[in-house]
This record gives C-alpha cells, sequence and structure tokens, in this order.
C-alpha cells in the first residue's frame, strides 16, 4: 500500500488547450492518477537527473506509441470505409433487382 506524504508546497503553471489534452493524453498512457501525479513525477525525474533528457527521451517514446496508434485506427477506418462501400454496394444491387 502506497503511502501518500503530506505536501505542503505548492507549484503553479498555465498550459495551453493543446498541452492539457496532451497531459491528459500522458496520464492515460503512464497510468498516472492526475496531472499533478504526472507533473509531480516529471519534476522528480528531472531533478534526479540534472536535465530534461530522460524526460524528452520519454515524451518521444510516447508520441511515437500514439503516432503508431493513430496510425492503427486510420488503417482500421479505412478497411471500415471499404466494407461500408461494399454492403451499400449489394443493397443497391439487391434493390434493384427486386
Amino acid at each position: 500500500m502506497t503511502v501518500l506524504r503530506k505536501r505542503d508546497k505548492q507549484i503553479a503553471f498555465r498550459v495551453s488547450e493543446d498541452e492539457f489534452r496532451a497531459l491528459q493524453i500522458a496520464c492515460l498512457e503512464t497510468g498516472s492518477r492526475s496531472i499533478s501525479d504526472l507533473a509531480r513525477q516529471a519534476a522528480k525525474n528531472v531533478a534526479a537527473a540534472g536535465s530534461l533528457a530522460p524526460f524528452g527521451a520519454r515524451t518521444d517514446r510516447a508520441s511515437s506509441n500514439l503516432n503508431g496508434r493513430v496510425g492503427r485506427i486510420e488503417e482500421v477506418l479505412e478497411l471500415l470505409m471499404q466494407d461500408l462501400h461494399e454492403i451499400k454496394q449489394t443493397l443497391g444491387a439487391a434493390a434493384a433487382s427486386s
């Protein structure tokens, strides 16, 4: 069981709508409970490494993973569109012969 330590210091910053959506996706991909948890872990990683390099590498992998998923979704959608076109043609032919 994870023991949550009291945190009494606060850091705040603003992000754009696109940055916010990207952070939400990163939460889902990493299993973070919230954007705050994701940001806290990222800040701890940067502080421990002394640079942004580890965070950048993870972001590149996440982006690549997301791009791969989007590509697969596009492929499936294309196949579904082809199937729908074939169904439409079959139904049209069946209606014409009735």
